[in-house]
C-alpha cells in the first residue's frame, strides 16, 4: 500500500527498541580487509587508569563485522572504537557502553549518518554507532560473559547475526554486561576501511554453545515516500521473529541455558522526494 512517510513526528522514545529475552551467541570471525601496511588500525585511550590486577593476556573471544568503506557512519564507528579500545573491566564490575563511549555529539566529532528510529532510517548525529555495540555484543556473548541489559534494533540489519545485536542510544538505551570471571577483562578493538573487530582478553569461565531458530511470524512491508534532509532511502524488508539460545557449560556440565526472542518490524520501501 502506497503512502506518504514523512520523517517528522518520529518519537525518539521508540528509538531502536524491540522485545527480546536475555540470551544469544556468536561465531568466531576473521578480520577482513587491512590497510596498506597489512595490519588493522588500532588506537588506545590515553590516560586510562591501570587495573587493580594484572590483565591476563589470553584470548577469550573475537568477532568481526563489515561495512561499506567511505560511508558517513565510518567516522562514528572509528570514534566509538577508539573510546573502547584498551578499556579494562575489573572483576565483578558492570560495563556500560554509554558510560564508556559517552554522548555522541558534533562537538566530539560525530557526524550525521543513517540511524534506526522506530520503523524508519533517518540521518542523525552518531548514526551507525550500533555497529560497535553489536560487534562487542557478539564478542561478549561468545566469551560467555554475563549480559545484563541489551535490546535488538526494531528492524533487522544484515550487518549483524539475526537476534544477536545490541542497539544503543545515549543516554537511555544502553548495553551492559558484568565481568563474572574473577579476573580482569580487556577490550581490544581494531578496524580497517571496511571491517571492525573486537577481541576480548581474560580468563574464560564457560564453554559456549548456541542455536538459532528459523525465521517465523513474517509480516509484509509497505511502500512510501519520505521528505526532508533526514530522509534515507530504504529497500524494504519483511518483519519476522527469531529465537537464539545460548548454553553455558563448565567442564562439560550445563550451568544454564538462555534465550533471546527478537521481533523485527517490517522495513518499509522508501523513496526520498
Amino acid at each position: 500500500m502506497a503512502g506518504a512517510l514523512a520523517t517528522t513526528g518520529l518519537l525518539l522514545g521508540a528509538y531502536l527498541w524491540a522485545p527480546r529475552e536475555p540470551g544469544a551467541a556468536a561465531a568466531l570471525a576473521v578480520p577482513g580487509d587491512t590497510p596498506p601496511d597489512g595490519s588493522p588500525r588500532k588506537k588506545t585511550v590515553p590516560g586510562q587508569a591501570a587495573p587493580v590486577k594484572p590483565v591476563p593476556e589470553r584470548p577469550m573471544s573475537s568477532y568481526t563485522t563489515h561495512f561499506t568503506p567511505g560511508e558517513p557512519r565510518v567516522r562514528n564507528i572509528e570514534l566509538a572504537a577508539e573510546s573502547l579500545d584498551g578499556h579494562v573491566v575489573a572483576p565483578d564490575r558492570t560495563f556500560s557502553f554509554n558510560g564508556v563511549v559517552g554522548p555522541r555529539t558534533k562537538r566530539r566529532g560525530y557526524v550525521p549518518a543513517p540511524a534506526i528510529m522506530g520503523s524508519r532510517l533517518v540521518n542523525d548525529v552518531g548514526g551507525g554507532i550500533c555497529q560497535v555495540s553489536s560487534t562487542l555484543f557478539n564478542a561478549v556473548f561468545r566469551a560467555g560473559l554475563d549480559i545484563r541489559k541489551s535490546r535488538a534494533h526494531t528492524m533487522y540489519m544484515p550487518e549483524y547475526p539475526e537476534g544477536r545485536e545490541a542497539a544503543v542510544s545515549y543516554p537511555a538505551l544502553d548495553f551492559t554486561w558484568r565481568n563474572d570471571t574473577g579476573q580482569p577483562v580487556r577490550i581490544e578493538i581494531a578496524y580497517t576501511a571496511s571491517s571492525l573487530t573486537v577481541n576480548l582478553w581474560g580468563e574464560r569461565k564457560y564453554e559456549v554453545r548456541s542455536k538459532t531458530s528459523e525465521r517465523y511470524g513474517f509480516r509484509p512491508y509497505r511502500t512510501g515516500v519520505g521528505r526532508g534532509r533526514r530522509c534515507v532511502p530504504m529497500v524494504g524488508r519483511k518483519g519476522f521473529e527469531i529465537d537464539v539460545w545460548r548454553t553455558l557449560l563448565d567442564d562439560g556440565r550445563k550451568v544454564r541455558r538462555e534465550k533471546f526472542h527478537t521481533e523485527y518490524r517490517p522495513q518499509p520501501k522508501v523513496k526520498c522526494a
